[in-house]
């Protein structure tokens, strides 16, 4: 409780004395040394005011008083005082000789401004005027600035407008007071400014567009020749067209690298003499590859074995090696079945670099794709999981399953070879080799522009279906059009180190009429596009309207 007192005690001598202090503030101002003696509290702050005023005239007018007590005496100006619409009120005491205005109209002429050491006091009247105007020119020295104009004008601020009998009107201002220019002279007598010239201002970088060279694309458009073929496909349906480009001769480009990969089908159903024809056809086979290319070799049923677990180059020990592993290659049990999508899984890469193809040529009957399943498997998920990485090719043993064969080689840019026959293969295999020995491209993609806006022209397969360029090889495009219209075909792919690009203008002037066989293609490559709808959706009217396509044909359906 005493302390509770003490406390209590402790914070009202506290309030008190900050009562006081708040109190002494508000009376007593803080300027407790001023030399003049206040006559009352209403007056004390225009004393304050009249100080330095004071001493700001002092200063000013310190050389003039020098020059009057050498008999000099400054003659007051005549200038009119238009700018005070208001006259000072003067009261009785302000009339006392210590409180003469400098600046009445009746000063004395011949008086000097300053009789004594100290100042005499003034008020300043309640209408703001303008000092500088009231003082004699010779006084005002203008001071030279190093320093550059600033480009605009300063905001005023409350002390020039309370120093100015009127604001300046736009028109009254100076011209030199704005400058979009660093390049200013200036002439203090009065004369008009000098400025020079102003620098052209450079124009902006435009853009400029990259030649083929910095693009790093060739251009082969002259490197190929095009030759055209059409039917119609109907009254009133359009047309359908081959466009076949055929290098020239004198084409150079460079070779890309590329990695094969034999896959041989050892399941009980290939039967030992198609087995013995494939590895010789094989054996036969890897002399012919390319100097700086690579190869493999799997052989596979429900198991697998593999040559090398890398590439092997083309040299004679891995040709050796090569050898002894193809003898050693023995037919399956009589339960054993194939299952492709292991070792084509195998096959794709996990990076392909710019100079190099990946490339597998597989060997089998496709009894191992009798089950939907499998089938799915390897048109959807693997055609999926490769992307175009690496082109299939097949070489058909059998032609039971020739339509699920064609369309896996179909989808990853490749092509099935029929070889039922034991002694074709081999010579088929040779032949395949040779077409694909020098690739020189690789994901070819082709668009054509027509010259009739209402023309419309569909190009097959599609990008990622397109197949490699080889060297001494041509190229065949399939596609439709509404009309006969020329048309401006673009080819891009991808070189060993730089892009191709190829250019041509298609007419049908000079073009030949086709065979029944551009139908028959145009309908497999339609079904191809169906085929891709059923493993999205697994809607059954895309097989239906497949097989639609292709019965007139005698083409089987893959599904």
């Amino acid at each position: 409780m005493k302390r509770r007192k003490i406390l209590f005690a402790c914070f009202g001598v506290s309030l008190f004395i900050h009562g006081m202090a708040v109190f002494c503030f508000q009376k007593y101002s803080l300027w407790f040394s001023s030399p003049q003696t206040a006559q009352s509290s209403e007056n004390w702050l225009s004393l304050v005011d009249k100080k330095e005023r004071d001493q700001i005239l002092k200063s000013t007018f310190d050389p003039m008083t020098k020059e009057g007590e050498e008999g000099v005496h400054l003659k007051p100006t005549s200038e009119e005082v238009a700018s005070l619409s208001i006259a000072p009120k003067l009261k009785k005491e302000e009339l006392e000789p210590e409180n003469i205005n400098l600046f009445q109209l009746n000063l004395p002429m011949n008086e000097p401004l300053l009789a004594g050491s100290v100042l005499p006091t003034f008020t300043i009247p309640s209408q703001s005027f303008n000092l500088l105007d009231h003082l004699p020119k010779e006084l005002i020295v203008p001071s030279l600035s190093k320093s550059k104009p600033s480009m605009f004008l300063p905001l005023p601020t409350k002390t020039t407008l309370e120093f100015s009998a009127k604001a300046p009107a736009f028109e009254d201002r100076p011209a030199n007071l704005i400058f979009f220019s660093d390049n200013i002279e200036f002439d203090l007598s009065g004369e008009k400014e000098k400025t020079k010239a102003p620098s052209p201002v450079p124009l902006p970088n435009l853009p400029k567009l990259p030649t083929l060279a910095e693009l790093d694309t060739s251009s082969c458009s002259e490197s190929f020749d095009a030759d055209l073929v059409f039917l119609p496909k109907g009254e009133g349906k359009g047309y359908i067209f081959a466009l076949t480009l055929i290098p020239r001769p004198d084409l150079n480009l460079p070779k890309l690298t590329q990695h094969i990969t034999f896959l041989i089908d050892r399941s009980n159903s290939i039967q030992q003499s198609r087995l013995t024809a494939a590895k010789a056809a094989i054996h036969k086979a890897l002399p012919e590859l390319s100097e700086g290319d690579s190869f493999n070799i799997i052989a596979f049923d429900s198991k697998m074995d593999k040559l090398s677990p890398n590439f092997l180059p083309c040299t004679g020990k891995s040709y050796a090696a090569a050898e002894e592993f193809l003898a050693k290659i023995q037919l399956g049990s009589f339960f054993s079945t194939s299952d492709l999508y292991k070792p084509l899984f195998l096959t794709v890469p996990g990076h392909v670099g710019q100079d190099e193809i990946y490339t597998a040529i597989l060997l089998t009957d496709g009894e191992g794709l009798v089950k939907k399943t499998a089938v799915q498997s390897i048109l959807g998920d693997w055609t999926a999981y490769n992307s175009g990485k690496v082109a299939l090719f097949a070489m058909g043993m059998s032609d039971l399953h020739a339509a699920k064969l064609d369309v896996a080689t179909a989808f990853n840019r490749g092509k099935l070879i029929s070889a039922p026959t034991n002694r074709g293969m081999k010579r088929k295999l040779l032949k395949l080799l040779k077409t694909i020995q020098n690739p020189v491209a690789k994901n070819i993609s082709c668009h054509a522009i027509s010259r009739s806006p209402n023309c419309k022209i569909t190009i097959y397969p599609k990008s990622m279906q397109m197949p490699h360029l080889y060297l001494d090889q041509p190229y065949v495009i399939l596609g439709e059009t509404d009309s006969l219209d020329d048309f401006i075909l673009f080819v891009q792919g991808r070189l060993k180190d730089r892009w191709l690009n190829i250019k041509k203008t298609i007419s049908f002037l000079n073009a030949r009429k086709g065979s029944a066989a551009l139908k028959e293609e145009l309908a497999l490559q339609k079904a191809n596009h169906l085929y891709e709808q059923y493993l999205h959706d697994e809607n059954p009217k895309h097989i239906a309207e497949a097989k639609v396509l292709l019965e007139p044909f005698d083409l089987q359906a893959a599904f």
